[in-house]
């Protein structure tokens, strides 16, 4: 009898421990960078709430770009399992699909969920070659200008390329006599991935071609009218020494009427609105250069590592949890700052409504989509592909130390190697 008992014992101790463990390993280690802890952490209050027998870990992730590059990199390169799911940026994403190191997630979607993916994510598709990322947002850079002062100057804002020149110009001026320019036409970010941005948008405005700027080492048409009408503005409305100029110092001249017009991304226009400063700021499309006025997409969302000790150990639960961000209602949780990247919300006028009074670029969100180009980074090089022609770029549209052409020839010097094949 005794035996039987400590049998019985034994099986139920057995069976209790495999629950315990099972239990336990029902866990996700999820990254989040500073910028993405406070709509992460409602997210995972919501899952955990309808997923009681599972537990989200936080890891939570630096306040700069840089460090949170350097991270990336590292983890992406040992192929790091302490992390299961990533939020990340159009260049970790493709890096990271591009080395294996991000699980497709196209397979574990339903065709519902995909053809939900606003037009822009579907482009995303194309590149990446398949679903890596589950977006948050679509994001896109805009032009905003002081009302105030067009009002006041009895203007309008610019249409095109040649409207931006001379507007801008008579906003650039003396205002307090001591013969230096104290007040400018437009202000942008000079920090070096900035300026491949700027560079993409001017581009894209032309017509051109990110990786044929100066094929066999003559400069392109359109890629030359580019960088020349980018160096005419930064050196004729814009203030000197704009490669010291990041987002707290554009923003704070654009605050204080210092500068006319700012390119910048949605954030300004959720300051403009928290700051109850819809009354002075504006919200404008691009100036149109020969092709248009295009401007840049951009997207956050979460990447899935296949090699996360816990993705291995509990795939169906990681992936339910990237899933359940695909849900209208937790998207536009996720969506609020930027813009949402799914047509079920983007049509949903009410919650469009609600999201305006958040931020002063939604009422003019969907039109602008219309113009937002995905930038071309090279699979597994992004991150010294954009880098590199920032600093590049630099030199002719800000210092002024060589000729566009000079530089468009050293751009594709640098670009022609991080896009050559590979030979493996």
């Amino acid at each position: 009898m005794r035996k039987i008992w400590l049998v019985l014992v034994l099986v139920l101790g057995i069976s209790l421990g495999i629950g315990t463990l099972s239990w336990a390993a029902a866990k996700i280690v999820f990254y989040l960078p500073a910028w993405g802890l406070e709509q992460g952490e409602k997210v995972v209050a919501l899952f955990e709430k309808e997923n009681p027998g599972v537990k989200v870990e936080i890891i939570k992730g630096p306040s700069t770009w840089d460090e949170h590059v350097g991270r990336t990199s590292l983890w992406v390169r040992t192929k790091y399992s302490g992390v299961d799911v990533l939020y990340e940026d159009d260049v970790f994403t493709l890096d990271g699909a591009h080395a294996g190191v991000w699980e497709e997630l196209t397979p574990y979607l339903s065709e519902e969920e995909i053809n939900d993916l606003a037009d822009l994510q579907k482009e995303y598709m194309k590149i990446h070659g398949g679903v890596y990322r589950i977006p948050w947002w679509n994001g896109m850079s805009y032009m905003y200008y002081r009302k105030d002062l067009f009002e006041k100057e009895g203007v309008a804002p610019p249409q095109t390329w040649e409207e931006l020149l001379v507007i801008g110009k008579r906003f650039t001026r003396d205002t307090t006599g001591d013969g230096t320019p104290d007040q400018w036409g437009y202000v942008t970010q000079g920090t070096p991935g900035e300026m491949y941005n700027n560079f993409c948008e001017f581009l894209y405005q032309a017509g051109g071609e990110e990786w044929e700027l100066a094929p066999g080492g003559i400069p392109d048409a359109r890629a030359k009218q580019a960088l020349e009408f980018m160096t005419e503005v930064y050196r004729n409305i814009a203030p000197p020494a704009l490669s010291a100029i990041g987002y707290d110092e554009s923003r704070g001249l654009f605050r204080e009427g210092k500068v006319a017009m700012l390119r910048d991304w949605a954030e300004m226009g959720r300051i403009a609105a928290v700051e109850n400063l819809s009354d002075v700021v504006g919200v404008m499309n691009f100036p149109a250069g020969p092709a248009g006025p295009y401007g840049i997409g951009h997207c956050w969302g979460v990447v899935v590592n296949k090699y996360g000790a816990n993705f291995k150990a509990n795939k169906d639960q990681v992936i339910k949890f990237v899933r359940f961000m695909l849900r209208p209602e937790v998207h536009r949780l996720t969506a609020v700052y930027e813009g949402p990247a799914l047509n079920s919300v983007l049509n949903d006028e009410n919650y469009m409504n609600e999201l305006a009074k958040e931020n002063i670029v939604i009422p003019y969100f969907k039109e602008f989509l219309k113009y937002r180009k995905v930038r071309h980074f090279p699979p597994g090089q992004a991150t010294p592909y954009h880098e590199g022609i920032g600093k590049i770029v630099t030199k002719a549209a800000i210092t002024g130390e060589q000729g566009v052409e000079e530089t468009l020839v050293e751009l594709q010097k640098w670009i022609d190697p991080l896009i050559a094949p590979s030979e493996e």
